[in-house]
């Protein structure tokens, strides 16, 4: 792979359902709505004005705070122990990592409202106010706070807290350094894939068991066992992880299987299965379905290519990569008349995307339109980080970029400059000024 990650690998209520009992969800156990929201979540009234919070992508579970609230909230966490505002004194901004951690664990006195509210906090806060001073307070909680996430994804009464505590599990994950909770976690979360009823939690379950398998001790071997077990989610359309014909757990289980082929140093031996499991999801009635399917198998080919490089031998697929040219190329001019007009170019521009890579053995996007030179376009797709940018050349980093979107959402831009781990997610991009060059390309 271009992208070897071994040293990464080392190191609202639902009516719930029988297996929802089973495994703990049900619990009856609520203190009452009108219990007071934990000290930690006010603001005291002699700190700062906060400073304005860019929005961020709601989490598509219930009502979201107003931008005022969400700000004084966010500032609430950043105070001292001992109650001081953020930035008091000259102080810089700490977080009560142990105030948080007692307030997750007392379900007695905290309701499943102030319970969604503290986790949509967290959720934030992590995501838009990251800093430095972020791996300090992580570094002394992050393995509680990952097992208490897991917890509550899994027994949580509302589908809300449920998908909340998956979020928050995955942004410690991918924030915290050195957590190691993979045994316990890969259990649990492929019991909630199993048992949730509530198709976005099962999404989500799957996010969190792929970075479970990178950054929270996993290892090679557990990532490849992992990239099987998630081929068999795909090979039974949804079946496997009790979702039949749910095109929103199979879209996650691709994006997860891709992740963690960006990451993989050799996969040779898994490709064949994947590869033929990729390709029937060519069939879906879902367009979106389709295209990453076809991207996973353009993932594959480049991956097959570095292998040829560094051993002589490509990886063995039973596939003619221009027959499958034809079939994608087939799909962009066909099924996009279905898609709503707002979405087909995207859709469009990606399935193409996928051809010009199986027939020139090029990376996603690449336009071979010519400029005034006669010179190819080339790569169209840009990581932006403000005063630099980045060409997406490879599948292999649009995979992980795509990821690191997904669980950073509107935040993605200061991790990708300030957390560790996202960095070196993309520390094989290559970064120029940001001219403006790259907005005239695309």
């Amino acid at each position: 792979m271009n992208h070897a990650r071994v040293k990464a690998l080392k190191g609202d209520g639902k009516t719930v359902s029988r297996k929802a009992i089973k495994s703990g969800r049900a619990s009856n156990n609520l203190s009452p709505h009108d219990s007071p929201i934990a000290s930690l979540l006010t603001s005291p009234r002699t700190s700062k004005p906060p400073s304005r919070v860019t929005s961020d992508v709601s989490d598509g579970s219930g009502s979201e705070p107003d931008a005022e609230s969400d700000d004084e909230m966010l500032q609430s966490l950043y105070s001292d122990a001992s109650g001081a505002s953020a930035g008091q004194d000259g102080d810089k901004p700490t977080v009560d990592i142990q105030a948080i951690i007692e307030q997750l664990r007392d379900r007695k006195h905290n309701n499943e409202k102030t319970r969604e509210q503290l986790l949509d906090i967290y959720v934030k806060a992590l995501r838009l106010r990251f800093s430095h001073e972020s791996l300090d307070w992580l570094s002394e909680g992050g393995t509680q706070l990952a097992d208490i996430f897991l917890r509550d994804a899994n027994r949580g009464p509302t589908a809300r807290e449920r998908l909340l505590s998956l979020k928050a599990y995955q942004l410690t994950v991918m924030t915290a350094q050195d957590i190691d909770v993979f045994d316990a976690g890969q259990r649990r979360l492929k019991q909630i894939i199993l048992d949730e009823d509530d198709d976005d939690c099962k999404e989500h379950a799957i996010y969190a068991l792929a970075l479970t398998a990178l950054y929270a001790g996993g290892g090679e071997e557990s990532a490849a066992d992992l990239m099987e077990y998630l081929v068999e989610i795909v090979q039974s359309d949804g079946q496997a992880a009790e979702a039949y014909d749910s095109s929103h757990v199979v879209l996650a289980a691709m994006r997860a299987w891709s992740w963690l082929a960006a990451h993989v140093d050799d996969y040779s031996s898994l490709a064949d299965s994947a590869m033929d499991a990729f390709v029937d999801q060519l069939d879906s009635a879902s367009i979106d379905v389709q295209a990453v399917a076809g991207e996973c198998i353009a993932l594959i080919y480049e991956a097959s290519r570095a292998h040829e490089s560094e051993t002589g031998q490509p990886f063995q697929l039973p596939y003619d990569p221009r027959r499958l040219a034809g079939r994608v190329d087939h799909l962009a001019k066909q099924s996009t008349r279905s898609v709503a007009r707002s979405n087909r170019r995207t859709l469009r521009e990606t399935l193409r995307g996928v051809v010009t890579s199986l027939e020139r053995s090029v990376g996603p996007g690449y336009s071979t339109a010519e400029d005034p030179d006669g010179r190819p376009y080339g790569y169209r797709q840009y990581i932006n980080l403000g005063s630099s940018a980045a060409p997406i050349e490879t599948w292999s980093l649009l995979a992980r970029w795509n990821m690191l979107k997904l669980v950073f959402k509107s935040g993605v831009v200061l991790h990708a400059l300030n957390n560790p781990t996202a960095m070196e997610c993309i520390d094989d991009a290559s970064f120029t000024a940001n001219d403006g060059a790259w907005k005239r390309n695309r």
